[in-house]
């Protein structure tokens, strides 16, 4: 007689890096739209849409991304942040410092998220 296999798999565990990670990519675009929101009020309409529309789809992603983790989604945050990054000189307001700073710092940091978090799925 044969035994059946009686192993049960357990859902997988998120580990301290992830969480960091998580929580990291998350904020930055949480940030943006925080800054978009600041951008308008301040009357700086161009640097305000430059910032929402990423804030909001690296939010987007990393929701989807947290359903079941998908490679193309974090390339997804990857581009996404390196748009942000370039944006104030694409669009021509890299005169303005706060919104300059806004997104080199907070694309960067969604690059890095995705960088790292696509290192892990490598190493996985």
């Amino acid at each position: 007689m044969s035994r059946a296999d009686t192993t049960t798999h357990a859902p997988p565990t998120w580990r301290t890096d992830e969480i960091v990670l998580g929580i990291l990519q998350h904020a930055s675009g949480v940030a943006l739209v925080l800054t978009a929101w600041v951008l308008v009020f301040t009357d700086h309409t161009r640097a305000a849409a430059s910032a929402l529309l990423p804030g909001l789809l690296i939010v987007m992603l990393y929701g989807a991304n947290q359903l079941r983790f998908r490679v193309v989604l974090e390339r997804g945050v990857l581009l996404v942040g390196a748009w942000t990054l370039v944006a104030p000189w694409a669009l021509g307001f890299a005169a303005n410092d706060g919104a300059t700073w806004a997104h080199v710092v907070l694309g960067g940091v969604a690059i890095a998220s995705a960088v790292t978090w696509l290192r892990i799925a490598r190493r996985s």
